[in-house]
């Protein structure tokens, strides 16, 4: 391994993020560090957090700015410009120190690409990873039509941004095939690298019990498109609520709604709503003490191509889930591996809880299944593939890696 201050290995990633609590590109960082490169990443910064700090080998760089959230479409993209002119600023600050082999940015946005312009120029690879295929991803945020000017305006810097780096990558098979391919790409120009559940941050869990309560769980970004207005209302409808109870975990615009939505259909003593964002390492703890995941996706235009982490993070645990059905979730899951629900019926969800309230027994057959299938959805694989791309965009022969070190 070449030395934190050796600069011929390393690698720069760029993420309009808040580094602790993304789990891709934890995931996608932490697995270039374990193939022998260093890494920097230029990261949103949290008020309170370090400016720079050392996380599991990489070197985490906050730039002095928060998320913006809200559905304000100017303040959108006056954060993103913001964003990317101190991105700029530092790619370019650290690649002459640094010498960086390979800059991996993350959208949205996609052009934030171009921050890494004076690296490319001196000899940079640079990937794009699509998380969120940004042309759908706003029309759908700002009610907008797919044929008008401003998602013809994003399909056009998606191209631009695409075409300027020298990969893209996306995050699983249906966006690729679902919407990529839609919006002009040839499919051999877009890689897949899974984003599956790193099994180290959510491991099986040893023991599993119910004790005669059904006990649901949801973590992620709290937003109305994640189906939360659903779920709560299902637990309105709920016969057995002396059986269930639901804890949900996260941050986001919808959070105010939610928190009075809890409140007007006094909910406050089955729902549990910690409002709170935690590092992707102490995830699975805050779910120890339950025993069914729950994923309330509103299906649309676009959520019907998201396989959301938080299914695969539950399965990876062995714990049954309760879903709906969308295209990604179906082409990765067969009837018989989750407890499914119509996503617009709240009465379909709450019909489903009320039956395994009736018949705990249930949460274990589904249990048994997902302990079944955990292997299919696990990193090791995806990171194999994620580090062979760094390697060759490196310029590394395949028996050669950073550092010197040449494999066995």
């Amino acid at each position: 391994m070449s030395s934190r201050t050796g600069v011929r290995d390393a690698v720069l990633m760029i993420a309009y993020t808040y580094y602790e609590s993304d789990t891709r590109v934890i995931r996608e960082a932490e697995a270039a560090v374990e193939g022998g490169f260093e890494v920097d990443f230029l990261a949103l910064r949290k008020p309170g957090s370090p400016k720079t700090e050392v996380v599991r080998g990489v070197r985490v760089i906050r730039l002095n700015q928060a998320k913006y959230r809200g559905r304000g479409y100017a303040a959108y993209v006056l954060g993103y410009l913001m964003f990317f002119l101190r991105c700029l600023v530092a790619s370019a600050t650290l690649h002459l120190k640094r010498r960086y082999r390979v800059i991996h940015v993350s959208n949205m946005p996609d052009l934030l690409v171009f921050s890494a312009i004076v690296p490319k120029f001196l000899g940079a690879k640079i990937i794009l990873d699509i998380h969120d295929p940004m042309p759908d991803t706003f029309a759908t945020k700002f009610r907008g039509p797919k044929a008008g000017f401003f998602y013809r305006l994003l399909l056009w810097q998606e191209r631009l941004s695409a075409a300027y780096s020298d990969r893209t990558i996306t995050v699983h098979e249906p966006v690729r095939e679902g919407i990529l391919l839609k919006h002009g790409f040839k499919r051999e120009s877009v890689g897949v690298i899974a984003n599956f559940a790193d099994e180290r941050l959510f491991p099986l869990r040893e023991s599993f019990h119910s004790n005669g309560k059904v006990r649901l769980v949801f973590h992620g970004t709290i937003l109305e498109r994640s189906g939360l207005r659903i779920l709560v209302t299902a637990m309105a409808k709920v016969r057995h609520k002396e059986r269930v109870s639901l804890k949900i975990i996260g941050e986001g615009d919808f959070s105010p709604a939610l928190t009075a939505m809890i409140e007007s259909l006094k909910l406050s003593d089955i729902v549990e709503f910690d409002n709170h964002t935690y590092p992707a390492h102490l995830i699975a703890a805050r779910l120890a003490d339950c025993n069914l995941g729950i994923v309330p996706l509103e299906v649309g235009a676009v959520t019907n191509y998201a396989l959301p982490l938080k299914l695969l993070e539950y399965i990876s645990m062995g714990l049954p889930v309760v879903s709906v059905r969308n295209y990604a979730i179906s082409y990765y899951f067969e009837e018989s591996d989750c407890l499914f629900f119509e996503w617009n019926e709240p009465k379909s969800l709450s019909a489903v809880l009320d039956r395994i309230a009736e018949c705990p027994e249930i949460l274990m057959r589904y249990r048994e299944r997902s302990i079944a299938i955990r292997h299919r959805f696990s990193w090791n694989g995806e990171k194999e593939k994620y580090v062979a791309l760094l390697r060759e965009l490196a310029g590394f022969k395949s028996d050669q890696h950073p550092g010197g070190i040449r494999g066995n």
